[in-house]
């Protein structure tokens, strides 16, 4: 099959580009919703239970400050609260951004250690085709280093776009890609069948021997 890890299976042109797109794919979704995971689901959570330790030590220390104030005069409960609540409000509003920049801070490390962890799943599944293809076309020597550094560099740059377009710099990087595919044509347009005739030449070397 096109999607095994056997390196001793041969791989034709049109079998590496079906796993290279299913190798991008998975490597892409991977990385998309460990980044989301931890970029956006996680630091919600503690973003939301910031906000609400703050606004009830605002909102308490307000009621309590209004109380004090009234000193034995007539005071209203709903209202001081009302107050309270709203003075919580205000401050919480101030502090918003701060408190979601140190919630993303928490989580921010661990989103590009599995971004990392993505891209080495990617460019390695990715070099897994890229051998197999090399072993069926008969590539040796330099081109096998450069056709697993083009795949690396697809694999990586896939596994970071979810990174590159929170930043902004999807287009900027853009110029990995391309290498990389410049990379892996070689191994891409080479001939094949260099696994299997060698094999049959070999049955056909040994029918030869034992015949005579």
């Amino acid at each position: 099959m096109s999607l095994s890890l056997d390196l001793n299976k041969p791989l034709g042109r049109a079998g590496l580009l079906v796993a290279a797109v299913v190798a991008a794919a998975v490597t892409y979704a991977a990385a998309h919703f460990s980044f989301h995971f931890m970029t956006e689901t996680l630091p919600h959570k503690g973003l939301e239970k910031k906000k609400a330790a703050l606004f009830e030590k605002v909102s308490s220390a307000a009621f309590a400050k209004s109380k004090v104030a009234a000193k034995g005069k007539t005071f209203d409960d709903q209202a001081a609260k009302a107050q309270a609540d709203a003075a919580a409000a205000a401050e919480l509003k101030k502090q918003e951004a701060e408190l979601h920049h140190e919630a993303e801070g928490i989580w921010g490390p661990f989103a590009i250690f599995l971004l990392i962890l993505s891209a080495i799943f990617g460019a390695g599944l990715l070099s897994v085709y890229v051998q197999r293809r090399a072993n069926d076309a008969g590539l040796s020597g330099l081109w096998i280093f450069t056709n697993h550094l083009g795949a690396w560099a697809v694999g990586c740059y896939v596994a970071f776009i979810p990174y590159l377009r929170e930043v902004g710099a999807v287009k900027v990087w853009s110029l990995v890609p391309i290498i990389g595919v410049l990379l892996l044509l070689p191994v891409m347009l080479a001939g094949g069948g260099h696994a299997h005739d060698h094999g049959h030449d070999h049955d056909h070397d040994h029918d030869h021997g034992h015949a005579h």
